[in-house]
């Protein structure tokens, strides 16, 4: 038992130590798309996007549409840890929204963290949702659920969702939300916040 506890806990450090220097590789590969440094991040229960962010709607140059702003101007925030995902969405005319889901579940294959909204989300109160992220160019993006959340009472409801039916991560300015009742939406492009 004690050469088993031993050779867990050398395991633990050099996955450990080997996640942490990929954490502090310089410039945009630190969010590396790379499976494998996905997957040890995983096994050493880490979120691969937690950050504090300002978030802007899709590419840098996206013109903006009938109810979105342009990809210059930030619309709102992401506060994501290892147990929580906090959005905020600004809105001047009629105040801003919040939602705050505690992570359930986390799927570095799929690109989806799945949550349960706290009694305190200005919407979705005790309902499952998902957030599917992408990389493209250097850059990280974010597609919320939008694809029903009142009716997903349980994990297992947010997870049986078809993720490429309600989000197409090749079309980042135009593939959130398809599907769902909504005009397609762009994804949610993050930015660490200085």
């Amino acid at each position: 038992m004690r050469k088993f506890k031993n050779s867990a806990a050398l395991t633990f450090a050099i996955c450990s130590l080997f996640v942490f220097a990929n954490c502090f590789d310089l410039g945009e590969s630190s969010k590396s798309d790379n499976q494998n440094v996905l997957a040890l991040v995983a096994v050493a229960g880490l979120n691969p996007i937690a950050g504090n962010y300002n978030y802007y709607n899709g590419t840098s140059d996206y013109a903006g549409g009938t109810y979105t702003a342009p990809g210059n101007e930030i619309v709102g925030t992401y506060n994501i840890s290892l147990s929580l995902v906090s959005q905020t969405m600004f809105d001047a005319t009629y105040g801003n929204s919040y939602l705050y889901g505690e992570i359930q579940e986390i799927d570095t294959n799929k690109k989806v963290i799945y949550v349960r909204f706290r009694g305190d989300s200005s919407f979705s109160q005790g309902n499952y949702s998902w957030y599917r992220w992408t990389v493209k160019d250097g850059k990280t993006y974010v597609c919320p659920d939008l694809s029903g959340v009142s009716s997903q009472t349980t994990l297992a409801s947010a997870k049986a969702d078809d993720l490429d039916f309600y989000s197409d991560p090749s079309d980042i300015n135009a593939g959130c939300g398809l599907n769902s009742g909504f005009d397609p939406a762009p994804w949610s492009r993050l930015e660490t916040q200085n």
